[in-house]
Parts: structure tokens; C-alpha cells; sequence
């Protein structure tokens, strides 16, 4: 059976089965105008445009005591034509692939942009002592790795006089090869650890330097699911630049969602694409406004990256929540 999903006053509820949603519908309990969504749909469409929540009773028309909830519930009416029976207990659809019952509607709550800043700097003033401490482990890390993976090819260039001009031969080139991949699958295994201490911060959960290093169980999911994501940017940016923005845009959220609701390769990707609907441009404003902030670090001697990039590094989990929750995501906003 599908899995539907429908939008009230903002709110996204659900997963019900077709049975349940159909009932909803006649009752009057989702009016034609409420959004539906179910997997193989393109996107929401108003429950009055959907052929298959057609209730066998429509709403307008006095309902039959044979069919009434209580009628149902005791089994009274016949189920090929009760719009009130529960959902088939065998129905067990995956949650991996869809949005959780309490988040918005995608894109019925514009990105705040200047939420995501203001509170991104709230929590580096909390949390200042400990942001500096992960960047730089993180920092010591990343390039100290990469310096050891580069190591043979340092020593066999400083090996090379003056007067010759450096070849690798070909184990070392494809040492190379292999040395940058295994840097690369390092500096994946770190970012989730801070995808981790991220999302945590920002939902007031608590955080510790420890996590840096906690999901490795989601590499293998987390290097797959870069290799997709950035082979299609890639691709978008050398077709005519803008596909490329629209694609890291859109399914730019895969890691955190990785993290977040330890999702597989596609499942992460298609999250992403489903929750940045209807914001894009504010997802684009707030990378800006980000180069901004670190470009101004950069003129302040330097000194000021201590603050920019903490500040962008948290805005950018405060956008993700944001996305998925709206302005419940606002500490003290229910």
C-alpha cells in the first residue's frame, strides 16, 4: 500500500495509508485545497486533484450509519466499501525515503537567512572555546594526513638535482592516484564527524570532540553519495555554470541528511532535493552572505576567521533545520 503524506495549516503529518487518507478527505478532516504527497508523485497536488482520494461517500453527501467510525470500528460495514477502515496492518513502508511526520510542508516557510546568521552566532559566542579546539584537530588532521600520503613524492623531488626536471614514473603515478583518494576518503570521514557536532549544536543536543570521530559506520554511504554529488555539479558547472549552482543547491543537504537520518546514497540525495523546494534562491543568498562573512575574516588579518568560519559552518545546520522544521526550529518556537 502507499504511503501518503498531507499538509494542514503548514504542517506536514503522515505517513497514512490510502485507506486512512481517503477517509480524511470524506470526512472533511482534509478539505480539496490541503496538499497530498505519496512516493511516484512529482510533487504535491491539492487533494481534490488527486483521482484516487475520490471517497466512495463524498463529504457532502450524508454519510450512511453503516458506514460511520463506530460502525467501522466493530466491523458492522463492509471494508471494499468503508472509507473509515484503518490501514492494513502488513503495510510497512521505509522511512528512509520520506519526511518525517512534524516537518514542513518543503518550501512553505521561506529560508530566514537572517535567522540562520544571528543564531549561528549565538551558538559560536556559547560554544566558542569548543569550535576553535575541533577546527583546529580538524585542521591539524586534514593536512597533516595529506602530508603524509604526499611524503614519498616529497622525498623523491628533493632526491632530484638541479638540473633535472622531476617524472614520476608510473607506480608513482599511480601511488598518487591512490594516495589522493585515501586523503579525500579522510577529510569525508572527518566532515561527517563535524556534520555530527553541527547538527547537534544547533538543536541544543549535547556536542563533544569526540564526535569528530563517531560515524565511521556511514563512510562507506558518505564517500558513494560525495562521488554522485559532485560528479553531477561538476558535470552542471562545465555544461554553462548555472546547472552546476542549481544541482549543489539542491541536493547539497545530502550529508547532513546522511548523518542526521542515516540515510543510503539515493535516499540522501532525494531528501535533499525534497526539503531545499521552494528555497533555493535563499540557499544561494545565504552562501553568499557566507564568502561575505569570510571574506571579512580574511581583511581582519586573519584574525577574524576565528569567528567567520565557525559562524558559517553552524549557519549552514541552522539552514538545514530550518528546512525541515521552519520556524519551529527557533529555540522557544512552537
Amino acid at each position: 500500500m502507499s504511503a501518503w503524506y498531507y499538509a494542514k495549516d503548514g504542517q506536514q503529518h503522515g505517513p497514512v495509508s490510502t485507506d486512512e487518507i481517503v477517509r480524511l478527505f470524506g470526512t472533511g478532516s482534509i478539505s480539496p485545497g490541503d496538499l497530498v504527497w505519496r512516493e511516484g508523485m512529482v510533487d504535491w497536488k491539492p487533494a481534490g486533484e488527486v483521482p484516487e482520494l475520490a471517497p466512495a461517500h463524498p463529504a457532502h453527501e450524508e454519510t450512511p450509519a453503516s458506514l460511520t467510525p463506530a460502525a467501522a470500528v466493530s466491523g458492522s460495514a463492509p471494508d471494499a466499501f468503508n472509507p473509515y477502515r484503518p490501514p492494513t496492518a502488513s503495510w510497512n513502508e521505509p522511512q528512509s525515503t520520506l519526511p518525517e511526520a512534524g516537518e514542513i510542508v518543503p518550501g512553505s516557510q521561506p529560508l530566514d537567512i537572517g535567522f540562520c546568521i544571528s543564531r549561528a552566532w549565538d551558538l559560536t559566542k556559547r560554544h566558542f572555546g569548543m569550535l576553535i579546539a575541533v577546527g583546529l584537530i580538524y585542521g591539524a588532521l586534514s593536512a597533516g594526513f595529506g602530508v603524509l600520503t604526499e611524503l614519498p613524492i616529497i622525498l623523491q623531488e628533493a632526491g632530484t638535482s638541479d638540473h633535472q626536471i622531476y617524472t614520476p614514473s608510473a607506480a608513482m603515478k599511480g601511488y598518487i592516484f591512490v594516495a589522493n583518494c585515501v586523503s579525500h576518503i579522510f577529510d569525508i570521514f572527518l566532515g561527517l564527524g563535524l556534520t555530527r557536532i553541527g547538527l547537534n549544536l544547533v538543536s541544543e543536543k549535547p556536542a563533544e570532540i569526540g564526535m569528530l570521530f563517531g560515524e565511521g559506520r556511514k563512510l562507506v554511504t558518505g564517500v558513494l553519495a560525495a562521488i554522485l554529488y559532485y560528479s553531477m555539479v561538476a558535470l552542471g558547472l562545465i555544461l554553462l555554470i548555472f546547472p552546476g549552482i542549481y544541482l549543489a543547491l539542491r541536493f547539497g543537504q545530502y550529508q547532513a541528511a546522511i548523518v542526521d537520518k542515516d540515510l543510503g546514497v539515493m535516499d540522501s540525495l532525494k531528501y535533499s532535493a525534497r526539503i531545499t523546494q521552494g528555497n533555493l534562491l535563499s540557499l544561494f543568498g545565504l552562501a553568499i552572505v557566507s564568502m561575505l562573512i569570510v571574506l571579512a575574516g580574511v581583511l581582519a588579518l586573519l584574525v577574524g576567521l576565528f569567528a567567520a568560519l565557525p559562524i558559517v559552518y553552524l549557519a549552514s545546520y541552522v539552514s538545514y533545520r530550518w528546512l525541515q522544521y521552519g520556524r519551529a526550529s527557533i529555540p522557544g518556537h512552537r
